[in-house]
């Protein structure tokens, strides 16, 4: 990769300009199980290359897929350059020793990972049982001219079961895991997720409970995690800067229920896409964003934040074929302290909201939805019924600031290289229908 990149700012030099190169060698593989067998399996490598260069106060831009050097790349990012006349500045060049390349995640799915995976698909004659599992692996090299050229390699396994339970009606769950290791995920499916996923989706194939009665509701992790993507933009600077965040100007205030935290750190133990810079080369380190419940702060690229006269979070994503640098969080969790409680009060029957069916409506910049949804209730002694299909309806910018409680079960949802974590919560305040 090094190659490329020496050319290509080799060739800037050579026309009086600045530049920075960015490369990604992508490979996925990806394995279908049913049945008990294999259905399909399929690997594909990608590679992009993407070119920012300064000159004369202008900033330009290239990318080219499926990458290596090209002279022509260079001279089109100076054409942008020009036409577009933007007046950046060249950032400042990087300085310190070179870093070693490091390693941090390599999952594969080799032929012993598919028979256990196809293992796992031979259920029980009234249980569909289908897993979809991908492993990515990206080595991603920044090389800035005149500083030494930043490597790692990082990658994630994610996992889909879906699965469809046949009763008085058709039930079926699908739920989404991801991991920087294959073993810990699959550990994970065989000890408690597949059987918790089986048993739910044959409540879900029962007859419905005639009516819905509850006192208290809970939100899945899988439930919130979705939910939440719609607050994302909000926390993020170029929403603020372009007007378009409900939380500009609120920086020290109350936001969210005391105790509830949100930190993006895409190195965390917990992180299921570990990376040590962003695409830009800031080093990534836990940005706090809610700290009980009060708004420190937003996350930044290098743009956005020399724009607003601040520094850069570490959170200039890219896109999969190296398209420009935009504000994205890596791992955005959704932590709440142990005061709110991680258990549901006595007595209580509660509503269970298991699975988000689709958007009816929903707003970025208001919060608002309404989505459609599967829902169990839970009655005082543990028992589960269907509840059937319900549409729930809220504002997510006001359930932050009625969060009672956690469940402790963190799942993720997923958005290309970002990812948004939070465990069930129980919350007031939302509309809840069938």
């Amino acid at each position: 990769m090094s190659e490329a990149s020496d050319f290509l700012n080799a060739t800037a030099a050579d026309r009086g300009a600045d530049s920075e190169v960015w490369e990604n060698a992508h490979e996925t593989d990806e394995l279908v199980c049913r049945g008990g067998a294999v259905e399909r399996r399929v690997s594909t490598a990608a590679t992009a290359t993407a070119l920012t260069v300064w000159q004369d106060g202008c900033e330009g831009y290239a990318v080219h897929v499926p990458g290596g050097a090209d002279a022509s790349l260079v001279d089109t990012a100076l054409a942008v350059g020009r036409a577009l006349g933007s007046g950046t500045p060249a950032p400042a060049r990087r300085t310190g020793r070179a870093e070693e390349p490091r390693t941090l995640a390599d999952p594969r799915l080799d032929e012993a990972v598919a028979r256990r995976l196809a293992g796992l698909t031979a259920g029980a004659f009234d249980v569909d049982v289908e897993l979809r599992a991908r492993a990515d692996r990206s080595g991603v090299l920044l090389h800035r001219a005149g500083c030494e050229p930043l490597r790692h390699t990082t990658g994630t396994f994610q996992l889909q079961a879906r699965i469809t339970a046949k009763g008085r009606r058709v039930g079926f769950i699908a739920h989404q895991m991801f991991g920087r290791s294959v073993d810990a995920v699959l550990k994970d499916v065989e000890a408690t997720e597949l059987d918790d996923l089986t048993a739910l989706a044959r409540v879900l194939a029962s007859e419905p409970v005639p009516r819905l009665t509850h006192d208290d509701v809970l939100l899945d992790g899988r439930v919130m995690a979705k939910l939440f993507m719609l607050a994302v933009p909000a926390f993020q600077l170029d929403s603020v800067l372009e007007g378009r965040s409900p939380l500009a100007g609120r920086t020290g205030e109350r936001i969210g229920s005391a105790g509830l935290s949100l930190v993006d750190d895409p190195m965390a133990a917990d992180s299921p896409l570990p990376v040590p810079w962003d695409d830009e080369g800031t080093v990534c380190a836990p940005t706090t964003l809610l700290e009980d419940g009060v708004l420190r702060g937003f996350l930044s690229s290098r743009r956005t934040a020399a724009e607003a006269g601040t520094v850069s979070t570490g959170s200039g994503r890219r896109g999969s074929s190296g398209e420009m640098p935009t504000v994205q969080p890596g791992f955005l969790a959704l932590r709440p302290a142990a005061v709110l409680g991680d258990a549901p009060l006595d007595g209580r029957t509660l509503l269970k909201v298991v699975q988000a069916n689709g958007a009816h409506t929903s707003n970025v910049i208001t919060g608002d939805f309404s989505i459609g949804a599967n829902a169990v209730l839970v009655t005082p002694d543990g028992v589960q019924h269907n509840a059937g299909n319900i549409t729930l309806a809220g504002n997510v910018f006001d359930l932050l600031t009625r969060i009672d409680g956690h469940d402790g079960r963190q799942r993720l949802n997923r958005g290309h290289t970002s990812f948004v974590a939070s465990p069930g919560v129980w919350a007031t305040g939302l509309t809840v229908g069938r």
